[in-house]
């Protein structure tokens, strides 16, 4: 599993002063970010794109100095695309679960993860997966 901590901004919260739904996502990338850039193939940034994404919001998140952590875990992983898991928690709250899928590609296309990103997204996965 990763894990990735994100400090609230106050510009992150929306009118009833809780985290606005973009930002959820927002922070889902910045992790996903993280999740990618620990492992480089050949000092090549990864190139994948969103396909797919769902978003179940819990709790509502308000400012608070603490940060919030993120979660993430492959869930599923196929020829050219990979699921992950996603919490954005705390220690004693979850605020949001989601899922996203994401299609790795070249030239514009889908192409096959390569063995040592298949290996590396093995770490990652859910038990049982």
């Amino acid at each position: 599993m990763h894990t990735y901590d994100i400090q609230l901004r106050r510009t992150d919260m929306d009118a009833q002063q809780h985290l606005n739904n973009v930002v959820f996502a927002q922070y889902l990338d910045e992790a996903r970010a993280d999740l990618l850039d620990r492992y480089a193939s050949g000092g090549e940034p990864w190139r994948v794109v969103v396909a797919g994404q769902r978003l179940s919001y819990h709790l509502p998140l308000v400012f608070r100095a603490a940060p919030v952590t993120v979660t993430s875990a492959v869930e599923k992983l196929g020829t050219t695309s990979f699921t992950l898991v996603h919490e954005v928690r705390d220690g004693e709250y979850r605020y949001l679960s989601a899922t996203s899928t994401l299609v790795a590609i070249a030239d514009g296309a889908p192409r096959p993860l390569t063995r040592g990103e298949r290996e590396y997204l093995m770490t990652l996965a859910v038990p049982g997966a």
